[in-house]
């Protein structure tokens, strides 16, 4: 299993760089269309997502999203030590920096420390999902984790080539709740 799902991580890579950033570009707009219409974006006061990285839509056009419509936005930092992860409440990107595996995390602020038993709402980060819901991440399992211990709606934002028929997964796998594609929200 674990072979396999090298394979699809290197597919979906590939896929990110050989897909025109024209097409990208489009149909990422029609999936930030998509969640802004959602009730699952439109009741929700405070929403968890990452900062994404290279092989993910672009969450910072999300983020700002949220702040112009007043609402909170709670950011994961990591602690490899714990395979954790603690969320902060950011409302600029200048009190983030470049952190654990180049991801882009906020600054450990007590006082900007938000617990999961707040968030309204979790976007969720991932290579390939299937249409039963469940992820392949990206190796480290910190979702995984995480998502065993809240109750808030999931959600992953997702370009259609990284949606595939079944993906492999195992009994400790958690499926999301939602999906978000340029079509709709599945």
């Amino acid at each position: 299993m674990v072979d396999q799902k090298k394979e699809i991580r290197r597919h979906i890579r590939d896929q990110f760089q050989h897909t025109a950033p024209a097409k990208r570009y489009r149909e990422r707009n029609y999936i930030y269309q998509q969640l802004f219409r959602s009730s699952l974006w439109k009741e929700s006061a405070v929403i968890a997502l990452t900062m994404s990285t290279r092989n993910e839509i672009d969450t910072m056009p999300v983020i700002k999203q949220a702040w112009q419509e007043g609402k909170q936005t709670v950011v994961p930092r990591a602690d490899p030590a714990e395979e954790s992860m603690t969320f902060y409440h950011i409302s600029s990107f200048q009190k983030t920096r470049q952190e654990f595996a180049g991801i882009w995390e906020p600054e450990p602020d007590p006082e900007a420390f938000v617990p999961p038993s707040s968030f309204d709402f979790i976007i969720v980060p991932g290579m390939a999902f299937d249409k039963e819901k469940y992820r392949i991440g990206f190796g480290g399992g910190y979702y995984d984790r995480f998502l065993q211990t809240v109750d808030a709606p999931t959600c992953a934002l997702l370009y259609s080539f990284q949606l595939f028929d079944r993906i492999p997964h195992e009994p400790h796998d958690i499926p999301l709740d939602f999906l978000c594609t340029w079509e709709g929200i599945l």
